[in-house]
């Protein structure tokens, strides 16, 4: 396997997101799978099927964007920043990590007030709603991790 970070824990970290994400989607396609197969072969809709498979989506996201942090494959336009001088790409880099940075430390804080007075559950399987916003914090600390990496290589090694 081709690595993609340059560290073994970060790539064995990555390899595990993987495997999740990848369960994660085959729960996706058998819980609507079996949706769809029960409105048009039986006329009989799973509810508990649609809540489920909407809970491993937002999961998978998610999981996914964390990945791209970690391991800087998000979508970019770059066709100004590689025509910028050196030092023009540091403070973009700069800024961007800074608005990354206060966008996940507003997602800590708003979880930390949703655990302070939330207790709602999902109606069919009383799934509590955090478990679904818990995949919120997950990305933003992989996000975190990914994004001290990223400016790391910045200030560190001249790449940005």
């Amino acid at each position: 396997m081709k690595s993609r970070s340059g560290n073994d824990y970060l790539n064995k970290l990555i390899s595990g997101l993987d495997v999740i994400i990848g369960l994660l989607v085959i729960g996706v396609v058998i819980t609507v799978s079996m949706n769809v197969i029960g409105r048009f072969v039986f006329n009989y809709s799973f509810a508990w099927a649609a809540e489920i498979s909407r809970l491993l989506f937002i999961w998978m996201v998610l999981l996914g964007a964390g990945i791209a942090s970690l391991t800087n494959e998000h979508v970019a336009v770059t066709l100004f920043k590689d025509k910028a001088p050196s030092a023009l790409r540091k403070i973009f880099a700069l800024l961007s990590a800074t608005i990354i940075y206060a966008v996940c430390i507003s997602i800590f804080v708003g979880f930390d007030d949703i655990l302070s007075g939330y207790v709602s559950s999902t109606p069919f399987l009383a799934i509590p709603q955090t478990v679904l916003y818990s995949a919120m914090v997950v990305m933003a600390v992989l996000t975190v991790i990914g994004n001290s990496l990223f400016l790391y290589n910045v200030f560190k090694r001249g790449a940005a």
